[in-house]
């Protein structure tokens, strides 16, 4: 299990959505909207990543 500081990594993106690295060490893009999201990533050839919400505290999230 790979152990990540989602704060530090997150940090300004505090609403809409946000895809993450696999890796969780960089945002590769977010939108207001899932939809819009998704569009840019397709644009840039759909890299692999997470979706999540953003939020303003990631201190409870556990992710799989």
């Amino acid at each position: 299990m790979i152990k990540a500081n989602l704060a530090k990594v997150l940090k300004g993106y505090t609403s809409g959505w946000v895809s993450i690295s696999k890796d969780y060490k960089k945002v590769l893009a977010s939108g207001k909207t899932l939809t819009t999201l998704i569009k840019k990533l397709e644009k840039m050839g759909s890299p692999d990543g997470y979706l999540m919400k953003a939020a303003k505290d990631y201190s409870g999230y556990v992710g799989s």
